[in-house]
């Protein structure tokens, strides 16, 4: 294709691209997933994700990953304390993702709807 850069025929390939995901948005199959996912994910949301955020995203997955699950609110803080100097609680959570933390970066992650969340 003559005059198009290849920034913008990846970004013309991902405009097409449909993803099944449930009632909640988050996608059907989580193998589909990778960082620009998250984004548009992230995006549907109004959030735009920063590196706290990318933080969160990868313990969540970490997790599920080991334990076929996604994390408690609990389990996530004690992974994400032990990954930075930093302690983090739930406020930091709340600040990231103001409407449910653990169920949102399950979604930015790609992952099912936490079992324990509303």
């Amino acid at each position: 294709m003559a005059g198009i850069n290849h920034s913008t025929q990846q970004q013309l390939r991902l405009e097409i691209m449909t993803l099944a995901t449930d009632n909640h948005g988050h996608l059907v199959d989580s193998n589909t997933w990778n960082e620009q996912i998250a984004i548009a994910l992230a995006k549907t949301d109004g959030i735009e994700l920063g590196e706290d955020h990318w933080l969160v995203i990868n313990a969540v997955r970490d997790i599920y990953q080991l334990t076929g699950e996604t994390p408690p609110m609990r389990l996530l803080i004690k992974e994400l304390n032990k990954r930075i100097e930093t302690e983090i609680n739930s406020r930091f959570l709340y600040r990231l993702y103001p409407d449910g933390p653990v169920r949102l970066a399950s979604k930015h992650a790609g992952l099912p709807k936490p079992k324990h969340c509303m």
